[in-house]
């Protein structure tokens, strides 16, 4: 083999002093090469192509090219000039790609002719190309021959001779000596003569021809051949070889062949003896040489020399080969670095030199004589080192932007680290982890950088977890980042790019968006970067969310799972107002239509469910449904023919419910009529009456009002056969608007009756109304909208002139309407009022809707009917000026619980407070001590004097306010019991006093109210405290924060738990006598009813402040309990229980009513305010009753309830009252006793016998209220549910039993992994939960099955156990335990989920699909794995290395195979006798001639092969490696390929 420049460099031509002048003369093989290669097909000049730059090169830049190189010559002929351009025009460069889509691994990168053909880079285009012809070339396009030889001729290709040039100068008219034209047809042959060497391959691949060519058959006229002489014989018949008669001819074959070409196996025997010709041919010229590569040395230069050297090196046209014969010592690592960049030396020539400088140094590592483990470390430390090197260089190149040049010096740093990349001279660890970690902490700045050099190694990057994961997220922040900045807009330009990469990103590479802690930050960002058009991107989108998600919530996708979320979104329309949103989100939950709709009519009917927002919740959710196609009606007649409604309070919802649904036509009349009469009609009276079945009594309680006048015939004829006169209902409902008529003062008929009576007061009205049917209900609801209707019609006719509704009248209106609860009629009159009301007819529409603002809510009008009072607001502040003050009150307390109004309500509030300084006070003028002491000494009305010294100033210091507060509030304690109107008057006083200092007034005020605690000669707080909270000097929170145990009575209300031994809290010893707690208490549940203090409306208004405390101040409320029970229990200690108020049965059922709804707030917190250890028994057992009722309405003091029978009762309804009910079950006296320990041990067996019994019964539902248990019970209790689950398990060696059926174990399984979940999630366990030894072993276990041959026992595993058993392992997979034993457990059930994708693989075929399983262990893999510590996820890839090539599992262990790894050296025994096809021996006449591979032929030889790792030196692939030609002087060996000379 011969050497050849190296590519795009042309070699220098070779010169000798032969005298005074420097002559040169090409050589012999030279000036051949130069007749062959002239016939060749024209190539294109190499073409230096700039980073950036795409286009294709151009063949005609040739000439220029030349043109350049000409110009660079150091002398010599031109034509060996020329020649030389014409060896390196056939080698082109294609520019560099920096496309990650263009990338393929296929294409070579390395111009190295002894580059092995699986030495493939991974970075594809990247690399340059040296021909056209390799760019077209398909990747699965079968491997190059050699093309071969011609028999007799060769059709020489010539190019078409150029064009004649035109030439001005004289033509030669010279005669020219004649030469001899050898024809064209003639057949050439070589003949060496004696000692002449054989051929050699020339550039190229091209054989040089030998010193003497010959012609066969063409002899030119020399005088001395046959031919030339003339005869007599040869003029006749011409010249031709002949032999003579008789003459035998001994130096050709034809006798040895000739009649062995005339028997049977002729040809047999030819086609043998040309076999071993070519055999001995081919051992001939076989290269058996030793190898004589080394890398080129390292001498010592001096600066100047080396400096030549490398402007040599820059200098395409100085050859390699030249250069190699010393390296200059001290060129290395960033030096080395920077001077090809400054040097601007070609690539593929810096890399030449990197390869030498790197050879040298690890032959110099191993020239130390170390162990062969120090020597691989020292090796991976050298090349470490040079990674960083590299790192530096790139990273200080690219973000110098100050330097000239500096775009040209980019690119050729990144073209160079890239070339260095793809050639593994560099770390790729390291490296890739170097680019992604810059990505991930990199500022705005230089975002777009690292993003330009990360995208050249993308596909890289994307193929392994470990760094694809990473770049994603490093993405997705930075995008969340910028989207979320305030200088959003200067960003937009990175925005879009960023937009664009995760576009590509979520279609390419969607496994590399799992991760759940991540997708949770990041997902929404992401939605908002896809187009809403793009259905592909979206779906893609929609198809990882669910992924995430499945990795973070639990697959068991069960109907308790779904009722329990169901609820949930219910119960919060209970605690805050309904968003317009919600009906489409419980719409989403389940894809079970009917069971969703189930689960909302039980929770509308529920009797733990109290207030009518749940009636008008429903409602809208159902209406909202029916548009999206449930057919409601269906739903609601099975739900009806399915419960049998025995419980009035689950009736009466449900009347209602369709009330609504009639009006707004979602329920259909017919149909029920229609489902009445297939059930058999009516007959019984007993199923029309209140008590009767719900599904009959309906037909009595619809509304008639909605109903067509075919319907009402269908449902007199039907109620008719049932005794039910239709008649009587209608005279009682027209006598009902008779009687509203004539309580309202409306105007009735002369002729009727009702006069000669007295009216009915509107509160036994209304009482009459509350217990009438669901039908006159609403009859007097229509009739009262109507009514009002026509009323402001005619209002409106006279132009607004008419009379206006009094506040009476509307309070009248207001109290008959909600005995109705018709409050789809009472929105509408709402409305109808507002447009032309008074300021006190619109404050009262304000507290109405704010007393029902939940319903408003649940219609969808509460912001209407806010807007429109705000609306009237503005009108009547331009109108009447501040005398709009009591619409600006209410609204200011209606603002704040509407949601997004925050900012209306806080203006709101400061127009309040500046309308109340305007009106108190005109001057600002301070109040002197004087005129504070005339206040003391004066015995007559102080009202006027007081209203004059406050109306003369604006501010008052704290001493006189303290001194005119003690004043008012001895005035006001003076009229107690005595003059209403004085007590009204004060405490206007108190309110205008407040509004000079309010957080002063309210410290005064919690003083105050705390002497009052203890004072015994005082009134009831519930006659007291309403008319102070009306005129506005005393807020709820205030009263509550005189109940707390806190000194001073300051801070929240939350009582602390007493001392072991403690007769009870302190302040309860001091408030018992004056029941301050209990009354309290009452004044927080208790109804205000109207008095000689409080009117109608304050009374109105303090119901809504009740109701705002409800939900406001639950914590207070529940420390306000606790008290007033523990004071309770105190005076019934102290033999004191006269007049207690808790006695009184009515109050207990204020507080338990309060109680519910604080339960469905906070059940955790009443358990503890409830949990009072007193030596009271009567307390005990009367909490013991109460929390009995919240699980059985109707239960008696005698009704006890076990730990089994709570389990029984709980639902997805009644879980928070079953979790209060266990949780005071389980409180110790002593917790520190013995008998506390037995009882705590006697409790878990009890959970754990009740549990088994309620999976047994397939009951779940009580996995809820896990949270209330001790962490120690909840930990017993998910230890004893997984070791009954991993029981369940099916293994190799325990079949499952044959006498429990299949669909019952799986069941049970089931219900056990429900319950794990529910204590895994609920978060009240000791320690969080991790995957243990027996975990892996059960997932092992079910691989061996699968593995198995026996198709019986897969289908089961494949259906329903390994779906069980990953939902397991996801649930103990979130936490992440750093142990060398957790390591260790993850490995190995990574191992067993790497098999069991590929067994699923092997599985998946016609009747089995696995791609879901196989996608879902691949993504709990995922999840595994990313937090695997570095040691052990080598022990994976070792253990996997050598028995897959997914590519799956190389991603997610993230190891990529080195094209060199898979190298094997074939070790050949001494070859034994040759077998031919089928196993015959051969013939001795073959064997001994074939000296081609034995496999062309069909013969094996009898002998074995060895292989061994072939150790693959990348460093020492170089190209001219030294200037002396050997023949076997390559990197590789060519003995390796058995090569032969040409």
């Amino acid at each position: 083999m011969t050497s050849r420049p190296p590519l795009g460099v042309q070699r220098p031509p070779q010169r000798k002093l032969s005298g005074p002048s420097l002559s040169q003369r090409p050589a012999a093989h030279q000036r051949v090469l130069s007749q062959q290669q002239q016939y060749l097909p024209p190539s294109p000049i190499r073409k230096e192509t700039s980073f950036n730059d795409y286009s294709p090169v151009d063949p005609s830049d040739g000439a220029q090219a030349q043109a350049r190189f000409t110009l660079q010559r150091r002398g010599g002929s031109r034509l060996k000039l020329e020649l030389s351009h014409d060896s390196a025009d056939s080698i082109t460069q294609a520019p560099i790609s920096e496309s990650p889509n263009t990338i393929e691994s296929s294409k070579p990168f390395t111009p190295s002719r002894i580059m092995p053909p699986t030495d493939s880079s991974d970075m594809g285009d990247m690399s340059p190309h040296f021909s056209i012809r390799a760019q077209t070339v398909d990747i699965d396009a079968p491997m190059p021959m050699p093309q071969r030889r011609q028999r007799f001729t060769v059709d020489t290709p010539r190019r078409e001779p150029p064009a004649p040039v035109v030439s001005t100068a004289k033509k030669d008219v010279r005669p020219k000596p004649y030469t001899v034209e050898i024809p064209s047809a003639a057949p050439r042959y070589y003949s060496h003569r004696k000692g002449e060497p054989q051929s050699r391959m020339g550039l190229q691949g091209v054989s040089t021809p030998p010193s003497s060519v010959g012609y066969a058959d063409f002899f030119p006229w020399s005088g001395g051949h046959g031919e030339d002489q003339w005869s007599e014989s040869i003029i006749k018949n011409g010249y031709y070889d002949k032999l003579q008669p008789g003459q035998v001819e001994t130096n050709g074959a034809r006798p040895l062949i000739g009649q062995s070409l005339k028997q049977k196996h002729g040809l047999n025997a030819l086609s043998t003896i040309f076999t071993g010709i070519l055999g001995e041919r081919r051992h001939g010229g076989q290269i058996t040489a030793p190898s004589t590569f080394k890398p080129p040395p390292r001498v010592t230069l001096t600066d100047t020399k080396r400096e030549v050297w490398l402007k040599d090196l820059a200098n395409p046209i100085i050859s390699l080969r030249r250069l190699s014969r010393t390296i200059p010592h001290g060129i290395r690592g960033k030096v080395l670095l920077d001077q090809c960049l400054n040097k601007n030396v070609p690539t593929d020539r810096a890399v030449w030199l990197t390869k030498c400088v790197g050879a040298n140094e690890i032959r110099a590592s191993k020239r130390k004589g170390v162990n062969g483990a120090y020597l691989m470390g020292g090796e991976a430390k050298w090349i470490k080192d040079w990674t960083i090197c590299v790192e530096q260089f790139v990273e200080n190149v690219v973000f110098a932007f100050e330097e000239e040049d500096w775009k040209s010096k980019v690119n050729y740093a990144i073209r160079l680290a890239t070339h260095l990349y793809a050639e593994h001279l560099v770390d790729r660890e390291h490296y890739m982890e170097w680019l992604v970690s810059n990505l991930e902490n990199t500022h705005q700045a230089r975002l777009p950088m690292w993003m330009l050099i990360t995208q050249i190694y993308w596909k890289d990057l994307l193929r392994l977890r470990k760094y694809g994961r990473r770049l994603v997220t490093a993405l997705l922040s930075h995008c969340h980042v910028i989207y979320h900045h305030p200088d959003k807009d200067l960003f937009l330009p990175l925005l879009s790019k960023l937009t664009l990469l995760l576009n590509t990103l979520i279609l390419s590479s969607p496994e590399n968006f799992l991760s759940p802690a991540i997708w949770s930050k990041y997902r929404d960002t992401l939605k908002v970067c896809l187009p809403p058009s793009d259905e592909t991107r979206q779906n893609s989108f929609m198809a990882i969310c669910q992924r995430n998600e499945q990795l973070v919530a639990s697959a068991n996708r069960s109907q308790p799972a779904t009722r329990h979320i169901l609820v949930r979104m219910l119960d919060g329309t209970l605690q805050t107002p309904m968003l317009d949103e919600l009906p489409a989100q419980c719409w989403d939950i389940s894809k079970d239509k009917a069971a969703l709709t189930r689960a909302l009519l039980e929770w509308c009917t529920s009797l733990y469910r109290p207030g009518l927002t749940k009636v008008y919740v429903s409602s809208r959710v159902l209406q909202h449904w029916s548009s999206l196609g449930l057919d409601a009606t269906t739903q609601i007649l099975d739900f009806l023919d399915a419960d049998t409604f025995e419980e009035q309070g689950r009736k009466d919802p449900l009347y209602h419910l369709v009330c609504e649904l009639v009006r707004s036509k979602a329920f259909s009349i017919p149909r029920y009529l229609q489902w009445l009469v297939a059930r058999g009609g009516l007959s019984d009276p007993q199923e029309v009456l209140p008590n009767g079945p719900g599904g009959t009594r309906l037909l009595v309680e619809l509304p008639t009002h909605a109903l067509t006048g075919s319907q009402k015939n269908t449902r007199r004829g039907m109620l008719r056969r049932a005794s039910f006169s239709v008649e009587d209902e209608a005279q009682d409902a027209e006598l009902a608007i008779q009687h509203v008529k004539h309580a309202l003062g409306l105007p009735i008929e002369a002729s009727d009756p009702i006069l000669q009576r007295k009216p009915l007061p509107i509160s036994k009205l209304s009482k009459r109304i509350g217990i009438s049917s669901r039908a006159l209900k609403a009859e007097i609801g229509s009739w009262l909208r109507s009514s009002l209707a026509q009323f402001a019609e005619q209002k409106e006719k006279d132009g607004g002139q008419g009379p206006d509704m009094s506040p009476t009248m509307f309070s009248a209106v207001r109290t008959l309407l909600e005995a109705t609860q018709d409050f789809s009629m009472i929105a509408d009159i709402l409305k109808t009022l507002m447009t032309h009301s008074n300021i006190e007819i619109l404050a009262a529409i304000t507290d109405t809707v704010s007393r029902h603002l939940f319903i408003f809510a649940a219609l969808g009008t509460s912001e209407s009917l806010f807007a429109g009072l705000h609306r009237r607001l503005k009108d009547v502040v331009q109108e009447q000026g501040t005398g709009a003050r009591p619409l600006l009150a209410s609204l200011v307390g209606l603002a704040p619980r509407l949601p997004g109004l925050e900012d209306l309500a806080a203006q709101l509030k400061r127009d309040l407070a500046l309308s109340d300084r305007h009106n108190s006070v005109d001057a600002c003028s301070p109040v002197s001590d004087n005129m504070a002491a005339r206040l003391q000494d004066d015995d007559g009305d102080l009202h006027e004097e007081i209203e004059k010294l406050l109306a003369g100033g604006s501010s008052l210091d704290r001493n006189t306010m303290d001194r005119l507060f003690q004043t008012v509030v001895q005035r006001l304690q003076s009229f107690w019991g005595k003059a209403s109107d004085k007590q009204r008057a004060y405490s206007g006083l108190l309110t205008r006093l407040r509004m000079f200092d309010i957080q002063h007034f309210d410290a005064l005020m919690g003083k105050w109210l705390i002497y009052l605690r203890t004072l015994g000669n005082r009134p009831s707080i519930l006659r007291v405290f309403p008319l102070l909270v009306s005129a506005g000097c005393l807020t709820m929170s205030g009263v509550l924060a005189t109940t707390s145990e806190s000194p001073g009575g300051q801070g929240p209300g939350i009582a602390r738990p007493p001392a072991p031994g403690a007769a009870g809290p302190q302040v309860v010893q001091m408030t018992y006598r004056t029941r301050y707690m209990q009354e309290a208490l009452q004044l927080f549940m208790s109804p205000i009813s109207q008095d000689d203090l409080v009117t109608s409306e304050e009374s109105y208004r303090f119901s809504i402040l009740q109701d705002q405390a409800h939900r406001e101040y639950p914590k207070e409320l529940l420390g306000l309990i606790r008290l007033a029970l523990a004071e309770y229990s105190f005076a019934r200690a102290q033999n004191d229980t006269e007049n207690l108020p808790l006695d009184s049965s009515s109050t207990q059922d204020q507080l338990l009513a309060l109680v519910k709804l604080l339960v469905l707030k906070d059940a955790m917190g009443v358990a503890r305010a409830l949990a009072v250890r007193s030596p009271d028994v009567h307390i005990g057992s009367w909490i013991d009753h109460m929390t009995t009722k919240f699980l059985i309405p109707t239960a008696n003091g005698q009704t006890h309830v076990t730990f089994d029978q709570v389990l029984e009762l709980t639902n997805e309804f009644t879980l928070p009252f079953c979790q209060v009910k266990l949780s005071l079950s389980l409180v110790l006296n002593d917790h520190n006793s013995q008998e506390a320990a037995d009882r705590q041990q006697s409790h878990l067996e009890l959970f754990a016998n009740a549990m088994d019994k309620a999976v047994d019964a397939k009951n779940i539902s009580w996995t809820g209220m896990l949270s209330c248990l001790s962490p120690e019970i909840t930990h017993h209790l998910k230890s004893r549910a997984q070791s009954r689950f991993l029981d369940l398990l099916p293994s190799p060696r325990n079949p499952q039993p044959a006498d429990r059926p299949l669909e019952q174990t799986l069941q049970m399984a089931e219900n056990l992994l429900s319950i794990i979940d529910a204590i895994i999630r609920g978060g009240s366990m000791v320690r969080q939960p991790q995957l243990i030894p027996s975990m892996v072993d059960k997932f092992t276990d079910l691989w061996e099955i699968l593995a198995s041959p026996s198709p019986e026992a897969k289908p089961p595993v494949l259906n329903h156990w390994l779906p069980f058993l990953l939902n397991f392992i996801t649930l103990h997979a979130q936490t992440f335990d750093s142990s060398k034993t957790g390591n260790e457990v993850r490995a190995k059930a990574l191992i067993v989920c790497a098999g069991l994708i590929q067994e699923l693989d092997t599985l998946h075929g016609p009747g089995v699909d696995t791609r879901a399983l196989s996608s879902r262990i691949f993504d709990l893999a995922c999840l595994l794995v990313d937090n695997l510590t570095e040691d052990a996820r080598q022990m994976c890839v070792r253990a996997l290395r050598d028995t897959t090539s997914d590519a799956r599992l190389r991603y997610i262990f993230s190891f990529m195979r080195s094209p060199s790894e898979s190298l094997m050296l074939c070790h050949k025994d001494k070859p034994g006798a040759l077998t031919g096809v089928g196993g015959r021996p051969a013939g001795p006449t073959v064997g001994f001639l074939l000296g081609t591979p034995a496999s062309l032929w069909g013969l094996e030889r009898q002998g074995t092969e060895r292989l061994s790792v072939f150790k693959f030196r990348r460093w020492e692939i170089l190209s001219e490696p030294t200037p002396n030609i050997g023949e076997n002087d390559t990197a590789l060996s060519l003995t390796l390929f058995e090569a032969r000379k040409l």
